[in-house]
């Protein structure tokens, strides 16, 4: 590692923005994470992951509206094509100025194992959980065969693929969405099983609006999480640490309640004011222990490190696990920062200790 040779603080790329539907909230965390950084402790650098892949080290991008359209989804993202051939070709200069990097990408390609297995090859200590965590809980199918193995609850569910209708018209679409109207349940949640921030991610009441939201889930991912909607009251619950190098640590439990009675989406996420995030949550001490405990569960099993949050409903005095995110977001209205907050970290002290994780894994590696 280089180091600043007058100061003697480390280098810190802060990567952000990436080739996914998540540019837009990817930047908005990145941005709050190089203004929390304490110059005292950190040298801070931008690089910005374009749609396309490109690296530009150095480069601070504008925040981006993250205001929903009418509809109430996600504004409009084109993510380009970025594999890992060209995401490593743009490691040289990026390795050669920093002595580690804060992932602040989310979605594909940045919490998906790409980046990390990237970063792997270049020798540089990231933020986070490693390659194999990362694409277990990215992969919402995967990530709830780990659960129902190690005892975490979670809601049945069916997956349909986007090559099993390829052909099909629009009767068998209608078809299929009237069998799984019967087998699942309904109200369902449809969602892309690759994905964040509840992009193309829908609550139906009939078999026609399943119809509609499996395409719209079908368009951003090979494959669809069909989902019992899961009535109660909705949790998330964040964690810190974990891996061989430090015990996890499970924060205090949000309760999250959209100010409309509806469902937690893209524009309760993302809109200020649109949602109420409580913290502690406003359940007893029996449930709150339940759902640090399977938090915890959740992180050990799919073997993360660093941070994670485990999103949760209340069903009758049971947890319900919904998924977990390895890289949870780091915007003004995110969870995992404010359920620190309430734990006595403040968001700089919060950085801090995601960057000594960092290195404190890198250390134990070459201790072997």
């Amino acid at each position: 590692m280089s180091h600043d040779p007058k100061t003697h603080r480390p280098r810190v790329a802060v990567l952000l923005g990436g080739p996914s539907t998540d540019h837009d909230v990817s930047i908005a965390s990145g941005l709050q994470v190089l203004d929390a950084l304490d110059p005292k402790r950190w040298e801070a650098v931008p690089v910005y992951l374009t749609l396309e892949g490109r690296w530009c080290v150095g480069r601070r991008p504008e925040a981006r509206s993250l205001a929903a359209r009418e509809d109430g989804s996600a504004p409009e993202s084109r993510p380009g094509v970025a594999g890992c051939g060209a995401l490593a070709a743009g490691l040289g200069e990026l390795a050669d100025r920093v002595d580690l990097v804060f992932l602040a990408l989310h979605g594909a390609v940045g919490e998906d194992g790409t980046i990390q297995g990237v970063l792997e090859l270049a020798g540089l200590p990231y933020t986070g959980s490693g390659v194999l965590a990362s694409a277990l809980a990215m992969d919402k199918v995967k990530a709830k065969e780990v659960y129902r193995a190690e005892g975490v609850p979670c809601a049945r569910d069916a997956v349909v693929k986007r090559r099993d209708l390829a052909g099909a018209g629009a009767p068998r679409l209608e078809e299929l969405a009237c069998e799984l109207a019967e087998g699942v349940g309904l109200p369902a949640v449809v969602k892309p099983v690759i994905g964040g921030s509840s992009v193309a991610t829908r609550r139906v009441t009939e078999p026609g609006a399943l119809a509609a939201a499996l395409e719209e889930a079908l368009a951003v991912d090979e494959r669809a999480l069909v989902e019992e909607c899961v009535e109660g009251v909705e949790l998330t619950c964040g964690v810190l640490g974990g891996g061989p190098h430090e015990p996890a640590q499970a924060l205090p439990v949000t309760e999250i309640a959209p100010v409309d009675g509806g469902f937690f989406d893209f524009h309760a996420k993302y809109t200020a004011g649109a949602c109420e995030e409580i913290t502690p949550a406003r359940i007893d001490e029996a449930a709150t222990a339940r759902v640090q405990e399977l938090s915890l569960r959740a992180h050990e099993a799919l073997g993360c490190e660093g941070l994670s949050r485990t999103d949760f409903i209340l069903r009758d005095g049971e947890p319900i696990a919904l998924e977990t995110n390895t890289l949870p977001g780091m915007t003004a209205t995110s969870l995992l920062p404010q359920a620190a907050a309430a734990a006595g970290l403040s968001f700089p002290a919060l950085i801090d200790r995601l960057l000594e994780s960092a290195l404190r894994r890198e250390r134990g590696r070459a201790a072997r």
